[in-house]
């Protein structure tokens, strides 16, 4: 089993608005580009999220709009919620930033702390670790360079004990620290050399390549015993020999990443998104380039490019569609290599303009391949929902194994799905959920979830864009994966986008609103106050 999920920045706004265009649709006022996993941040196929060590996952929850006191807006913060017997509890709770003590950084205006998060262990030390990025952080004066907070865990969770922060600044890390290079917009964690210490693949999808601006590039820094280290570090981009595709202005390569094994030779194996590609004259259709793992890590050798127009991939490239805006990865099939879902949040479905498509590419042993190549939306035979314009269908991906049958599921997130009742929720948002089967994903016993699906907790709001974020972990212990699903602008009493996150419990037949929870920084016990505009919820991991 493989526990995937989209390792991708979410959109912001507001107070960083001046900092990056912003663009005005559906789902409130957000940034352009590059939306949130695992989120996610998270692990596609790296360690579970279990940073004590006791059998049970546990849950980090970005707050990138988070304000620590009037002179630090936006400064962002990470709660972490521990695992137990009975699901996600408030003991042990912990609340994250840059001043806290011990920790690397120091808590600036818009810094963005908790914009994405990704899990590994990167010492081998059997409990799991957690980066955190901060896009918008300033590399001395070079304004939204970005960087990446790593806390190790320990027996007692995690520890500002050894943490380190990151950037393209670090001594020996490649590159150069740019204004605006949004360094930590996009992070993943996987083994990609096989030597037992999980590494970090870290998107920066506005580094200029030349006179080329924001075409976009990753920096991969490996583990060792010490944690990471700078030894061995890489830094790919389309304009490096090998690497299909070619760098081209506002490409965004490095928007959103995950990792898995798809060609089962025991190296992860790393998916890039480039979601604002142009295919010939088709203006941001989108691609999503891959690259393998090797004994001496990743390798242009075998690379390969994946788009709408490559042969045998369903659906065609359009302009703005946005393939490879998110990305998942899972065995769906149990066939023993990992699989990939594409997130093309803004194809059209027919004649319904940015309905969102999700697209799954299967792995072999030559690697991830064109046969059985599936396309799903709302309006696929038997899929639960009514595809309409802007709904956003797989803004978010994230997959695991929530009946306990051995393959793999998706949960797809469709942040823009208007949910009708005695009144119209505009942008309430919804998840989708297919099953995994020995032909792959299927639409037998599909599902479909939101706040008013009986005995989930909270209310459909208008604009609460529940499933803007989605990760997986087995929080209970009892072998079936849990879901967790942000909700960034529920609201909470009057505080407007104060965020939640809603969890669903995996078992035997899958997903369930049995214990369910909801949590958010006014939820007993748990550290923080919800205030208007921290976003709790907007990445997850």
């Amino acid at each position: 089993m493989l526990i995937g999920l989209c390792v991708c920045a979410p959109e912001t706004g507001g107070a960083l608005e001046d900092q990056r265009v912003a663009e005005v649709d559906d789902v409130g006022v957000q940034p352009e580009g590059l939306v949130s996993p695992v989120g996610a941040g998270g692990s596609s196929a790296g360690a579970r999220a279990d940073f004590n060590g006791d059998g049970y996952d546990d849950l980090a929850i970005g707050t990138p709009g988070e304000a620590l006191g009037s002179n630090l807006p936006w400064a962002g913060a990470v709660n972490v919620l521990y695992g137990s017997g009975t699901g996600l509890t408030v003991v042990g709770n912990q609340l994250w930033h840059q001043d806290s003590a011990g920790v690397d950084g120091a808590a600036e205006p818009g810094d963005g702390f908790g914009a994405t998060l990704a899990v590994g262990d990167f010492n081998a030390d059997g409990f799991a670790d957690l980066a955190i990025g901060a896009p918008y952080e300033s590399i001395g004066m070079l304004a939204n360079g970005g960087a990446v907070n790593v806390l190790y865990g320990s027996g007692a969770g995690l520890t500002a004990t050894g943490n380190q922060l990151w950037h393209q600044d670090s001594a020996n890390i490649l590159g150069a620290a740019e204004a605006d290079d949004l360094f930590g917009w996009a992070l993943t964690s996987a083994d990609f050399n096989n030597d037992g210490y999980h590494d970090l693949a870290i998107g920066v999808p506005a580094e200029d390549i030349g006179g080329l601006a924001d075409a976009g590039a990753v920096n991969v820094i490996y583990g060792s015993a010490a944690g990471l280290s700078a030894a061995g570090n890489q830094i790919w981009h389309q304009d490096i020999s090998g690497v299909g595709g070619g760098a081209e202005p506002g490409d965004s390569f490095g928007s959103a990443l995950a990792a898995g094994d798809f060609n089962s030779d025991g190296h992860a194996d790393l998916a890039i998104g480039v979601p604002e590609e142009d295919l010939a004259m088709i203006a941001n259709a989108g691609m999503v380039n891959v690259l393998y793992g090797t004994n001496m890590g990743l390798s242009a050798t075998g690379d390969q490019i994946w788009h709408q127009n490559s042969l045998g991939i369903l659906g065609a490239g359009e302009p703005g569609d946005e393939f490879g805006r998110a990305l998942a990865v899972g065995d769906f099939d149990n066939d023993g290599y990992a699989d990939l879902a594409v997130g093309v949040p803004n194809e059209g479905v027919g004649l319904t303009s940015q309905a969102g498509a999700v697209n799954t590419i299967y792995g072999s042993t030559a690697g991830l391949n064109e046969a059985d190549d599936q396309i799903w939306h709302q309006n696929s035979g038997g899929i639960l929902g009514v595809a309409e314009g802007i709904d956003h269908f797989g803004r978010s991906l994230a997959a695991g194994d929530f009946d306990d049958d051995g393959r793999d599921d998706l949960a797809i997130g469709v942040p823009g799905e208007d949910l009708e009742g005695a009144t119209t929720e505009a942008d309430a948002g919804a998840v989708n959920l297919l099953y995994g089967s020995d032909i792959g994903l299927a639409a037998v016993d599909n599902q479909l979830w939101h706040q008013n699906s009986g005995g989930v907790l909270g209310v459909a709001e208008s604009f609460d864009a529940l499933g803007s974020a989605l990760t997986v972990g087995d929080f209970d212990a009892d072998g079936s994966m849990d879901l967790a699903i942000g909700v960034p602008m529920e609201a909470i009493g009057a505080q407007l986008e104060a965020g939640a996150a809603n969890v669903l419990y995996g078992a035997v037949g899958g997903l369930t609103s049995v214990d369910c929870q909801i949590w958010h920084q006014n939820s007993s016990g748990v550290l923080g106050v919800a205030e208007v505009g921290d976003w709790f919820g907007m990445s997850i991991r």
